[in-house]
């Protein structure tokens, strides 16, 4: 599946159910998101400012959520160029107790840890199954912003009311702690 393609559907079907998200948010978490230059980015062929926004509206936010997955995943348990750039919003977002589908987006969070992981090079099954490291900067951009974050996810480790309900194991919390250098 041409997941650049199916997030410009994805994109286009929220903005067209949702025009009102093509308005700028003054949301704290999105703070900075109209500043990116989304479409510097390889393989970000949409505007993301309204996917972020969109997963602040109650009814727009499962939408929202399906045209991020698209966004930022490249491929089944790959993450695209895009995922580096949007991790500080996610880290916000899911730190908000107001944000709508707040346990999906720390999942999306989460993941975007453990993909982040570096690839062992002398570890044949490691090399077959995630790449060589060459083949995928995004995953060190991804680990820079989770140490330049550390504060978020510190806060989000400390969260009992969003850990309560997620029954995380401890590679969960080892992976997210160890991609922000804590």
């Amino acid at each position: 599946m041409d997941h650049e393609a199916a997030a410009v559907t994805a994109t286009a079907s929220l903005t067209a159910a949702y025009p009102h998200l093509r308005e700028a948010s003054p949301h704290p978490a999105l703070e900075g998101c109209e500043d990116v230059e989304w479409s510097s980015i390889p393989g970000c062929p949409v505007d993301v400012p309204v996917i972020l926004r969109g997963l602040l509206d109650p009814d727009a936010a499962e939408m929202a959520e399906r045209a991020l997955d698209w966004l930022v995943m490249s491929g089944p348990m790959s993450m695209s160029a895009t995922m580096p750039a949007v991790v500080p919003y996610l880290l916000r977002l899911s730190a908000d107790p107001s944000t709508p589908r707040r346990n999906e987006l720390f999942g999306l969070v989460l993941l975007a840890a453990a993909l982040s992981a570096p690839t062992d090079p002398d570890n044949a099954w490691d090399l077959a199954v995630s790449g060589p490291e060459i083949h995928h900067p995004e995953r060190a951009l991804c680990r820079a912003v989770f140490v330049a974050d550390a504060a978020w996810v510190r806060r989000l480790l400390a969260d009992d009311a969003l850990l309560a309900g997620l029954h995380l194991g401890e590679g969960e919390r080892a992976s997210l702690a160890q991609a922000a250098g804590l």
